[in-house]
Parts: structure tokens; C-alpha cells; sequence
């Protein structure tokens, strides 16, 4: 396994071994079944060679920070409206950890952290410091799928 990023988190590591495993499944069971084999031989073989892959490609970490208007409920409705199909995962309890699927078929995930806090030197109306950190899988030829989705939550959390 390649030395990652000692930012990412172990079980964020884990879950997107686990989302490109099933990717793998997935794609091994269409393989065998087109090749006259049965689907479930095909979709563990994939899923194996899916999850030691993933495990093989670096984990991208991107950071952002910035101000945004009104309180941390404001700030989780904006993204949530943005982002529907983002699924909300574990995490601690000043953390919001989110999976967003990207691409036409949403088989990638980006983990996105959020850390929201009252912002300092705050004025009459509510504003809360936005800290975001994602985390994506890429390889050699990427078009910065992490970069973009965590411009994109930036965006929306900041309205």
C-alpha cells in the first residue's frame, strides 16, 4: 500500500476503499455476465481488485476557509439544498462529514469535513467560520474532482 496523506482520517481511507470496491463489483459482475459467467464470481473478484486499487491510488486533501452569513443551521441547509444527494456519515460531534457523489454515475465519492463555529468579532447579525477539508481519490489523469467539489460546497455553504 502507497504512504498517504497523514491528514486522512482512517476511516475516511476506509470509505472510499469500500465505495471503489463496490465500483468494482459492480463493473466485474456486468464483465462476467457479458462473458457467460456467473455474475457473483465476477462481482468478488472486482470487488477485490476494486478495494486493493484504491488502496494503491493517492488520497487528495484540499482544504478551504472562509466566512459565511448566518448561523451553522443556515450554513447545513444551504449545502444540504445544493448537494441532495450527499449522504451524511459518522463523525464527531463538532464535525459534519459528508460523502458527495460525483460523476455522471455518482460511483465516486468526495468526503467532505465541515467544521462550522461562531465566527470572531462577530456584529449584530450571525455569521460562522466555515472550514472545509475533502477527501478524493485520484490518479494520474484527473480533472481535480476534489479541487472542484470542495470550491462547490464552498460555495454553497457561503451563499
Amino acid at each position: 500500500m502507497r504512504e498517504q496523506d497523514p491528514r486522512v482520517p482512517p476511516e475516511v481511507e476506509e470509505y472510499l476503499v469500500s465505495i471503489n470496491a463496490g465500483a468494482g463489483a459492480l463493473g466485474g459482475a456486468i464483465g462476467a455476465s457479458v462473458g457467460g459467467a456467473a455474475p457473483a464470481t465476477g462481482g468478488h473478484g472486482g470487488a477485490r481488485g476494486g478495494a486493493r486499487g484504491a488502496r494503491w491510488v493517492r488520497t487528495v486533501v484540499e482544504e478551504r476557509a472562509e466566512g459565511s452569513p448566518g448561523g451553522r443551521d443556515d450554513v447545513l441547509r444551504r449545502v444540504a439544498a445544493a448537494f441532495p444527494q450527499a449522504r451524511r456519515l459518522d463523525s464527531l460531534d463538532d464535525l459534519v462529514r459528508l460523502a458527495v457523489p460525483i460523476g455522471r454515475t455518482g460511483l465516486q465519492h468526495i468526503v467532505v469535513d465541515l467544521v462550522l463555529r461562531p465566527a470572531a468579532g462577530a456584529t449584530a447579525a450571525p455569521a460562522t467560520e466555515v472550514r472545509l477539508r475533502a477527501y478524493g481519490k485520484e490518479g494520474l489523469f484527473s480533472r481535480k474532482p476534489t479541487a472542484a467539489t470542495v470550491d462547490k460546497v464552498l460555495a454553497a455553504a457561503t451563499g
